[in-house]
């Protein structure tokens, strides 16, 4: 399968989380794939294990959002160095399969009981019936009260939460508003898209070395290429721009190899077009819901507060990726056993 091929997936068509199903079921790891490989380190990795490790053993652990499970193996991973057994769960609004995604060794998941299409908002669990919620990335996207609800009767008296949220001065939310718009230009402003539409359908009707020789002195192909080639070229005269770089250096090699199948596949080369199209709709659909989920210091300490107000004692705090590169809140909340 080609690289613009393996962009989209295909979740059920009932699946309003259709653009998170197709990160997930791409096989990443976790939604900062792109900067951190394999499952979280440093900083981040310790926060986690801190908390994991503070378990009792037969501890029941649930991570909301977990997209591919790195939260519920960090879990896993935590309990087999403290020669304990924990109760892990993955809970996701999308329709999540870690395992066959590949996103690890199918038998790294053993243990975790994984529930897709399940919402934060209505989760599985008795009252009362968890150690740790944990959530990194997920809990600020889900609908604020109807969660925090949710979230006091899983904890109950004896439960505790940790999160990982979006900041609106993180170095997240500065990438992402940067690379943003860029998926916006490459689906409706830049003609790129079109001109390749444009070139496939020229090649796909030159299948033998004569009739792909007969372009040469073909007007209408000559224009076409001609077109191809300028929008081409605007684009990577904007590379340098800011979010420019990542974006373009994953469109611009797919869409190549996308027109380069046409003459041999045309079909294949305009399934692999629209596969880039909906990889384009799914990361600005993503984009935005993370701008959505922003949450400054005043919406930070409002949420703090609301588990308060239940009487738990809540820590909030930064947590940085490496030095000055702040990757979001954290916000740790007691017990009241």
């Amino acid at each position: 399968m080609s690289d613009a091929e393996s962009i989209a997936g295909s979740p059920p068509p009932d699946d309003p989380q259709g653009a998170w199903t197709r990160l997930w079921r791409s096989g990443v790891l976790h939604s900062c794939a792109t900067a951190i490989d394999g499952n979280y380190d440093g900083p981040v990795r310790a926060f986690w294990q801190s908390h994991f490790a503070r378990l009792p053993d037969g501890g029941v652990v649930v991570d909301v959002g977990t997209g591919n499970g790195a939260l519920a193996l960090l879990a896993m991973d935590t309990a087999h160095a403290g020669r304990k057994r924990l109760e892990v769960h993955g809970v996701d609004l999308a329709d999540i399969s870690p395992a066959a995604a590949g996103a690890a060794d199918a038998s790294a998941f053993e243990g975790i009981t994984f529930h897709p299409r399940t919402s934060l908002t209505a989760l599985p669990f008795a009252d009362g019936g968890i150690d740790l919620l944990v959530s990194q990335f997920a809990f600020e996207y889900a609908p604020r009260e109807a969660a925090i609800v949710e979230a006091l009767r899983v904890l109950g008296r004896r439960g505790a939460a940790a999160m990982v949220l979006h900041s609106s001065d993180s170095l997240v939310a500065r990438v992402s508003a940067e690379r943003l718009p860029w998926f916006g230009h490459l689906l409706h402003g830049s003609p790129m898209l079109a001109s390749a539409d444009a070139v496939v359908d020229v090649l796909a009707h030159a299948r033998t070395q004569a009739e792909r020789s007969a372009l040469a002195t073909d007007p209408r192909a000559e224009a076409t290429r001609a077109a191809f080639n300028d929008a081409a070229g605007d684009l990577l005269e904007r590379a340098a721009e800011p979010g420019a770089g990542e974006v373009l250096g994953r469109f611009m090699p797919a869409l190549s190899q996308a027109v380069r199948s046409a003459s041999a596949d045309p079909l294949r080369a305009r399934q692999a077009l629209e596969a880039l199209r909906q990889w384009l709709r799914d990361e600005e659909e993503r984009l935005m819901q993370l701008h959505d989920a922003l949450l400054g210091a005043p919406e930070l300490e409002a949420l703090a507060d609301r588990f308060r107000s239940a009487g738990h004692a809540v820590a909030c705090g930064s947590l940085e990726q490496r030095p000055g590169a702040k990757l979001g809140w954290t916000l740790e909340i007691a017990s009241r056993g």
